[in-house]
């Protein structure tokens, strides 16, 4: 087990990787394509997305558990029609998702300070998309398909960044930018379900998707991480300048590498811990090794972001970017205190564990509370988040430890 952890952890990790290259490529030609006032109606939308996808996300995890179960089980009839129920679902919800966008679309104008309305629809329609590729991603996640989730997710942001070059080349500017999330996620999705192709093979069995038992935890849990991670462009854009959220965007990207890296990390150890809890073997070991190879990753960004932040921001950016370098190995602190604890919350989400829900929603609400009263500087802003994040982990590792603790929580 411990050599399928690293392999297909592996597998995640490099296609995360190649992802990554191509989203920061496609986040360094928009920077420069769009200029900073623009580029910061980008992040701002992005982060919109990351809230509105937060049902999908939490599709994709549940998901992942209620399959990894069927496959110990040799239930590939009901996985096909899991498969099915669960994309017909999610499209109703993204179609849904798209009009009430549509109607708050003025009320986001003025928020937001943005030009028009229109960043705001095409986002709708993007996320149509973008909520149904949840649904075969989770089944292969589910099934342990590594390789081929590995390729969809390797795929992602090479298309996106085709069609973000296609769109502003065609004189779309930022409507083109946001677009181009929409249609990436089309191609992948056309992809997916191709990789599922055998189990459209098998004969549909009835199945009950009751899933409510996993998506409560899952969903308190994405909703949370999506909040306590994007929220902070959204009181940047507000309270200061185009261009300084422009700024804050641009380091935002390189510190999220971190969040990243842990939901790639976390989406391996789901399902690898699901299944062996419900076959009642011992699997704390997979923690271990999964915070061990997140470590390295995480002192390695921090180095190079203490030691060059700005010769970072300058050759990946611009040098007009390079006003916020100062502040990138803070905000990439903050963001490793928070995907420390989103490892250990997934891992224990996994094994049916979920006291670290209250806590979590506490500090979420906590965050916004004091956003809302500090904002004065970006580094009041940074501050702020490094605290919360700080005691969320602590608090995190305190309920693990006494999960731990507990015999009847040991499996033989």
């Amino acid at each position: 087990m411990e050599d399928k952890l690293l392999r297909h952890g592996s597998i995640i990790f490099f296609a995360t990787i190649i992802s990554f290259l191509f989203a920061y490529v496609f986040q360094f030609y928009m920077a420069r394509k769009l200029g900073p006032e623009s580029y910061g109606i980008l992040g701002s939308m992005l982060s919109l997305l990351y809230v509105f996808s937060v049902p999908a996300s939490v599709v994709t995890t549940t998901l992942a558990q209620v399959v990894s179960e069927q496959k110990g089980k040799e239930g590939y009839g009901k996985i096909k029609s899991i498969l099915l129920i669960s994309a017909k679902k999610l499209m109703y919800i993204g179609i849904i998702i798209f009009i009430v966008l549509i109607a708050i679309s003025p009320f986001l104008k003025n928020v937001l300070n943005l030009p028009s309305e229109v960043p705001v629809i095409v986002l709708g329609f993007s996320l149509i998309f973008i909520t149904i590729l949840p649904s075969p991603r989770g089944v292969l996640q589910g099934m342990q398909e590594f390789g081929s989730l590995g390729f969809n997710i390797a795929m992602d942001k090479p298309s996106l960044l085709l069609f973000g070059v296609l769109f502003t080349y065609l004189g779309m500017g930022i409507d083109g930018a946001i677009l181009s999330y929409g249609i990436a996620a089309l191609v992948l999705l056309i992809i997916a379900f191709l990789s599922l192709r055998v189990i459209f093979e098998k004969e549909s069995e009835r199945v009950n998707l009751s899933v409510y038992k996993y998506a409560s935890p899952v969903l308190v849990l994405i909703l949370c991480i999506t909040v306590m991670s994007s929220i902070d462009i959204l009181f940047v854009r507000k309270y200061f300048s185009g261009e300084v959220s422009g700024y804050f965007t641009a380091m935002k990207m390189l510190g999220e590498v971190i969040y990243f890296l842990a939901l790639a990390l976390g989406g391996v150890l789901l399902p690898k811990v699901s299944e062996l809890e419900t076959l009642k073997v011992a699997h704390g070991f997979l923690l271990r090794k999964t915070l061990i190879y997140f470590g390295i990753l995480l002192a390695a960004i921090l180095s190079a972001y203490a030691f060059a932040p700005e010769l970072i921001i300058t050759i990946l950016f611009g040098k007009v970017y390079s006003s916020v370098a100062g502040y990138l190995v803070w905000y990439a602190l903050s963001m490793g205190l928070l995907s420390l604890s989103i490892v250990f919350m997934f891992y224990n989400v996994s094994a049916k564990r979920t006291a670290f829900r209250y806590p979590l929603v506490v500090f979420t609400l906590l965050e916004i509370v004091l956003l809302m009263v500090f904002h004065g500087s970006i580094g009041q802003i940074i501050g702020i988040q490094t605290a919360v994040f700080f005691i969320l982990l602590v608090s995190v590792i305190t309920i693990n430890r006494r999960y731990m603790s507990m015999p009847k929580m040991v499996k033989i």
